[in-house]
This record gives structure tokens, C-alpha cells and sequence, in this order.
């Protein structure tokens, strides 16, 4: 942990731009997230026995269950606002870059085209600049990358270490 520091508010923005109305990108996000959560972004289970969840109401999970009856429950939801908003919390433990917690915000918001997805997530806690930059990485490469391309029903971009 050499580069970790404390970061009081370290912030990742990321903006998407999806042909769609709120109502499929917000079912995509919610009750269709196992469809396209790719198989990088598991920590546990074997490719197929697993699945994804977010329950979106307030007090509702986000986790992944494994085919050996494990898990991980990565947040928790604060805050549900059907096409709208979506606001959860996660912490992250010491082995991913941590202790922290991170505080999470979806908005969709339609526009001439379809929707725009806004998310941020800002962190208290220990942290350093790569891992905000790893996040900026991850969080993009799912929601313009992975979810864009599951609602608009095109050919999801590849992970890349």
C-alpha cells in the first residue's frame, strides 16, 4: 500500500450517452443486469454457475452468488427512483485497494436521442490514483461500453487488461 493515500473525496464521473428511453436503460441497469455483467468483473464462481444482482429499492443488494453457495455483497441501496436515480453504498476491503467506502449515483435523464446515464462514485477512505483510475477504467468500460452496447443491441467491447 506504498501509494495509498486518504482520499477525502476522490470522485469518478462517468457519462454515457444511450439510444434508448430511461425505462430500458433503467431495466437494463436493474432487473437485467446479470444479462450483461461480464465475466471479468466477477471476484468468485465458476463462468455460468454464477449470476449478478442489484435489487433496486432501498435496502436492496448488489452482489454476485456463486455455483458452491459463496458470494459477495458488494452494496447495498440507499436510495430508488424508477428511471431515474439509483444510489447505493459499497466498501472496499484492504485486498482491493481499501478500507473505504464508496458512495454510488445513477441518473438517467432523457434526452432528443434516448437517455443519459450519469454516474459517480466518490470514495472516503483509503485509496490512491491508480485505483481512482482503475475505477474510471472499470466503470466506463461497463456503462459506455457493456451496458451501451446490451441496450442498443450491439456487439459488447472486449476487456482489456
Amino acid at each position: 500500500m506504498t501509494d495509498a493515500t486518504i482520499a477525502a473525496n476522490q470522485e469518478v464521473l462517468v457519462e454515457t450517452k444511450i439510444k434508448a428511453s430511461p425505462a430500458t436503460v433503467w431495466k437494463a441497469l436493474t432487473d437485467d443486469i446479470g444479462l450483461w455483467w461480464p465475466a471479468e468483473f466477477y471476484i468468485g464462481g465458476t463462468e455460468g454457475a454464477r449470476s449478478y444482482s442489484l435489487e433496486a429499492r432501498p435496502g436492496g443488494r448488489v452482489y454476485e452468488e456463486w455455483d458452491e453457495g459463496g458470494g459477495l455483497l458488494w452494496g447495498q441501496v440507499c436510495t430508488a427512483v424508477p428511471e431515474k436515480m439509483l444510489q447505493a453504498t459499497g466498501f472496499t476491503f484492504p485486498q482491493w485497494g481499501g478500507p473505504s467506502i464508496g458512495f454510488l449515483t445513477w441518473t438517467l435523464e432523457a434526452d432528443g436521442e434516448g437517455c443519459s446515464l450519469r454516474f459517480t462514485e466518490q470514495t472516503l477512505g483509503m485509496s490512491s490514483e491508480g485505483n481512482r483510475a482503475e475505477k474510471t477504467k472499470g466503470w466506463t468500460f461497463l456503462f459506455g461500453g457493456v451496458l451501451k452496447a446490451h441496450v442498443e443491441g450491439t456487439p459488447p467491447p472486449k476487456w482489456e487488461d
